[in-house]
């Protein structure tokens, strides 16, 4: 193996591990809130559901990142992608120091889109703006189904939930949003292990050796900070009750597997956070902090231009030494 795809491996597995801390202790945190999962079932879940997912649903968010938005191919490719996975984790890491925590999806596109623009290679901006429309779209989608969940939790059939199958909707809606993130967001990592081992891209191959390897360090990461995400969900924009839960999970989940689908990437988190926000105005557009809401956007608009102006520059500085 080259010394790029070492560097680019070793990317890999500390962008894993970050994953798990910003991601999956996010979502494990917010599923265990209600107390009817137990933190330790809820991460067994998240692991399975990150081993598993590439490898039932297929990988058509890992090709669009490893190869329709560029193509990431050959020895300038790895060099490419390092530059743009670098830059995902400062970016991420910067903001969430200053106290405004971001999206990994969005700041590994950018990262993406302008490591192919610091590298020269061709960047496919039809399908760049295809993405970023989505995953601008996605979060408000969310708004939206997060209030019609919760509305029907509130109608005769929502009762009738609430009464028998409270405890049975909790976990399945964890589940289906274990799934959606396994479809999508946990596939940024099934991408950048094909590219570093010189897999195949178009459609990315996902290897059971692999998706083990990628649970792992995800559990690990997450193990990490769960604890302390635990204690910030209750600070988000707003405070987390069983019904909120299930229109958070359900709705932001429906909407990721559509993206999914379509092989776009975007955050499971942003679309989350848009679906509590939705089942908060349900309830009483006071029961939202708005100000979180603003902070959290802000974040996620500082993330794309950051990313990509980074990743140029380590891009270039990359092909010129290259």
């Amino acid at each position: 193996m080259t010394a790029e795809g070492v560097l680019l491996l070793v990317s890999a597995s500390a962008f894993a591990l970050v994953s798990g801390a910003n991601d999956g202790s996010t979502l494990v945190a917010m599923g265990t809130r209600t107390r009817t999962i137990r933190p330790g079932v809820g991460i067994a879940i998240m692991m399975v559901m990150v081993a598993a997912g590439p490898l039932l649903v297929g990988t058509a968010v890992a090709t669009t990142l490893a190869h329709r938005l560029v193509s990431f191919g050959g020895v300038e490719g790895r060099v490419a992608l390092l530059a743009a996975v670098v830059t995902a984790l400062v970016v991420v890491f910067a903001l969430t120091r200053r106290g405004t925590p971001t999206s990994l999806t969005l700041a590994l596109t950018g990262g993406i889109v302008g490591a192919g623009i610091g590298a020269r290679l061709p960047v496919q901006w039809p399908v760049v703006g295809r993405v970023l429309v989505v995953g601008l779209a996605a979060p408000l989608l969310s708004v939206i189904a997060g209030w019609l969940v919760y509305r029907a939790l509130r109608g005769p059939l929502g009762r009738v939930v609430a009464q028998r199958f409270i405890h049975v909707t909790q976990y399945a809606g964890f589940v289906l949003q274990c799934l959606a993130y396994s479809a999508n967001d946990a596939q940024k990592m099934v991408a950048i292990v094909a590219i570093g081992t010189s897999a195949q891209l178009n459609p990315v191959a996902a290897t059971v050796e692999g998706q083990l390897a990628i649970a792992l360090l995800f559990g690990v990461g997450i193990l990490l900070t769960v604890r302390v995400m635990a204690g910030r969900i209750g600070e988000g924009v707003m405070y987390i009750r069983t019904p909120h839960f299930i229109a958070t999970s359900i709705g932001s989940s429906v909407v990721v597997l559509a993206t999914s689908v379509l092989g776009v990437p975007v955050s499971s988190t942003q679309a989350a956070t848009g679906a509590a926000v939705g089942s908060g105005v349900a309830t009483s557009p006071f029961s939202i902090r708005w100000n979180e809401v603003s902070r959290i956007g802000l974040a996620w608009v500082i993330t794309l231009p950051l990313s990509i102006v980074l990743a140029a520059a380590l891009a270039t500085v990359g092909r010129l030494i290259h």
